[in-house]
């Protein structure tokens, strides 16, 4: 049941399910789960006390429906608020809370990220191990701070590595690193990235999942490495246009992943 009161937009569609099993927040770019059964979307801008999304790749819409061919409920962030566009950490972690007062089964949060890792290829898929906050901000209260550090559920870790063996998708673990942005970064920010042991760096997620996991939600993560950022050649030739265009190449294989991994 739900821990508090749902925004009456969307308690309707909640009740019609009878719950939600999963939230997948997906990050720019990122297309999947666009074939769910009883499908509703509802726009952002029309939830009570929430904004549109603005950047590119982020449609700002919450879809509601059950896992093709399983019983699993699951409701998808299409895109998410992001502290550099202006919002609160009440806001970028909006989606986190609620996944909390819907009491799920888990969290999956994915992002576009750029890979630390020389030999590593655009359109990889990296699993959150853990993950290094640097953009100076709490998550949490102070009364929330959890006596554990472990972020990421080892339950869903196992089940998502078990998922891309099963399938034969080609699925990296490793340490995201979360910048405030929205710049990128420049070569000794990289190298800086790299000597504290970060594998890919984005500019999301890292609040999101802290702000769950206190609230006692399973999280897991997943980043699509949309381009590497250790050469000095790789670095100059980033933009935003590349990042949404590689994830949404790299989706299918997420949507299969993401399909083993919440079915019943």
């Amino acid at each position: 049941m739900p821990r508090t009161a749902l925004p009456s937009v969307l308690a309707p569609h909640v009740e019609r399910l009878g719950g939600i099993d999963y939230v997948v927040v997906l990050g720019s770019g990122l297309k999947a789960l666009e074939q769910l059964d009883e499908a509703v979307d509802v726009r952002y801008a029309d939830i009570e006390g929430w904004s549109g999304a603005t950047v590119a790749g982020h449609a700002g819409v919450l879809t509601l429906g059950r896992l093709a061919g399983s019983s699993s409920r699951v409701m998808v962030a299409r895109g998410r608020h992001h502290v550099y566009e202006g919002h609160g950490v009440d806001e970028a972690t909006r989606i986190a809370r609620l996944a909390a007062d819907l009491g799920v089964r888990g969290l999956i949060l994915t992002n576009a990220a750029g890979g630390l890792v020389g030999s590593w290829t655009p359109g990889d898929l990296m699993l959150l191990s853990d993950h290094i906050n640097l953009t100076g901000l709490p998550a949490c209260q102070p009364h929330e701070v959890p006596w554990h550090r472990q972020v990421y559920d080892p339950g869903l870790r196992v089940r998502f590595l078990a998922a891309a063996l099963r399938a034969g998708i080609p699925l990296h673990e490793g340490v995201y690193v979360g910048l405030l942005g929205p710049s990128y970064e420049t070569e000794a920010e990289i190298r800086f990235l790299q000597a504290v042991g970060g594998q890919a760096v984005g500019m999301s997620t890292v609040l999101e999942s802290v702000a769950a996991a206190v609230r006692g939600v399973p999280v897991a993560g997943i980043s699509c490495i949309t381009n590497i950022a250790v050469r000095p050649e790789d670095l100059a030739g980033t933009s935003h246009q590349e990042v949404v265009d590689v994830a949404g190449a790299a989706s299918r294989r997420l949507d299969g992943l993401l399909h083993l991994v919440m079915e019943d």
